[in-house]
């Protein structure tokens, strides 16, 4: 099994455009920085924040969660002072900010709130995958208020196991930021709301990685390779799969490790028409797709924010299979045709 991380489709390459701007909105602004492995990238357009108060259109709301969030965002690295963990190699922390700038008016300089209870996911990548394949994820996730940590494995070649172990001990590093006096994550995380995800093997080791720590709330599992299941748990799984999947089809990977999970577990497949398996490089892929129902995701089961449903049962027409099982949603008063919709969905 080879995976290519590092050639996406072309057709969706990011330019790398080297300027950062800012907009200001009353008193306080949200700075749309956008962070690479290397740079800044520039933004189309500043996202509305999605959630209800602001965007009560669905399709509005879908739109914006395709994109960029509202914060600024920012890097940690192991040369400030970031645990080295054994069972990884190298990591990045990406973080949100609100940042303030000179008040026009006013000419004072306005105060800059902190983000704190923060939620925290960590993503490993797959076979032959470093650091920075997944590295499009951070400033994309932690733009909608999420901190992000990106990690390495010591072994490009290890197999799913190694690499949930891997992310079990992001999570130790995630959680000793919070206890770090120093870092610019003192004492501002959740350190229960933890999550993880990946691609390929790695989206294989964060099924693992829901087996081995009881305390991890979501799992993104991006074009999974893993030809046998992991085993059920009650911890939500969204999978994303390609039609065109070579390396890991989702018949024989997605969907076997969806099926084998028990009904009680929430649990999403979406396979994007004509995708393959570098689909997940970039939460811009499928027009945006990608990167919605990741948010979604994590919005509703890792930060418990229950307005994100919609976004999640709305299936898109790009999707060639889309199954759910959402066994909690839905208020009890619905009418039939309401429930079924919630519970299970499966495209033509």
């Amino acid at each position: 099994m080879t995976e290519n991380p590092a050639m996406p489709d072309s057709s969706f390459r990011l330019s790398r455009r080297r300027s950062a701007w800012v907009r200001g909105v009353a008193s306080v602004i949200l700075a749309m920085t956008v962070v690479t492995t290397r740079n800044a990238l520039a933004l189309d357009d500043p996202a509305t924040p999605p959630n209800a108060e602001v965007a009560s259109d669905l399709e509005s709301r879908i739109d914006a969660a395709r994109t960029f969030g509202p914060y600024g965002v920012e890097r940690i690295r192991e040369r400030d002072g970031l645990r080295n963990g054994p069972k990884y190699a190298g990591a990045t922390i990406y973080y949100p900010v609100i940042k303030a700038v000179d008040d026009e008016i006013a000419g004072d300089q306005v105060k800059t709130p902190e983000l704190t209870n923060l939620s925290s996911v960590v993503l490993v990548p797959g076979f032959m995958g470093p650091e920075r394949s997944m590295s499009r994820w951070g400033p994309y996730l932690a733009s909608h208020g999420f901190v992000v940590m990106t990690i390495g494995t010591n072994n490009l070649t290890v197999e799913p196991d190694a690499r949930g172990e891997a992310l079990v001990d992001g999570l130790v590093t995630i959680r000793a930021e919070n206890e770090r006096e120093g870092s610019p994550l003192f004492g501002r995380l959740d350190p229960e709301r933890v999550a993880v995800g990946g691609w390929s093997m790695g989206g294989g080791g964060a099924q693992i990685a829901a087996t081995l720590d009881p305390s991890i709330k979501a799992v993104l599992a991006l074009c999974p390779w893993k030809p046998e299941p992991c085993g059920a748990h009650d911890v939500p799984v969204f999978f994303l799969g390609g039609e065109r999947d070579g390396p890991a089809p989702v018949e024989k990977h997605a969907l076997k490790h969806y099926e084998s999970l028990p009904d009680r577990t929430p649990k999403l497949l979406y396979e994007v028409r004509g995708g393959g398996h570098s689909l997940p490089m970039n939460p811009r892929y499928a027009g945006g797709d990608v990167g919605r129902f990741s948010l979604a995701w994590l919005k509703v089961y890792l930060e418990g924010d229950e307005s994100w449903r919609p976004l999640l049962e709305a299936r898109p027409d790009n999707a060639s299979r889309f199954l759910i099982e959402l066994p909690e949603a839905g208020p009890a008063d619905a009418d039939e045709d309401d429930r079924e919709s919630v519970k299970v969905k499966k495209a033509a």
